[in-house]
């Protein structure tokens, strides 16, 4: 079944912290059975995610507008708009806006519904 909706009609749903912000855009909640979750990730300059894997899924961040340094495990790197991250199933992963301004992600995860486990040790 193909299902073209405008998000504002049933979200998006939002996570919000000081310093980020989640907009969930597709995902197991919002449409039966998805399969596959994506959201549009805001980082206020400066900021750091928490370090967290994702055991359930792979994950794929592509930078939309700022810079990043992306961390996958012990690997650190910067990104520039354009430029996509693959993070596999498991991995400790964070990302740093670099700044100037606020960095935008489309994040994409292959499960509708995400296991987060936050990673103290980081």
């Amino acid at each position: 079944m193909n299902r073209v909706f405008n998000v504002g009609e049933v979200g998006p749903r939002v996570q919000e912290s000081p310093r980020a912000r989640m907009e969930w855009l597709v995902d197991d909640a919002l449409v039966e059975s998805a399969g596959l979750s994506v959201a549009r990730m805001t980082l206020e300059e400066g900021a750091l995610s928490e370090a967290h894997r994702h055991p359930n899924c792979n994950e794929v961040i592509h930078l939309i507008a700022g810079r990043i340094e992306q961390r996958v495990e012990a690997e650190r790197f910067a990104m520039a708009p354009g430029d996509t991250c693959f993070v596999p199933r498991g991995s400790l992963h964070q990302s740093l806006n670099l700044g100037p301004g606020q960095a935008v992600m489309i994040v994409t995860y292959s499960e509708g519904q995400r296991v987060y486990e936050p990673a103290p040790e980081a």
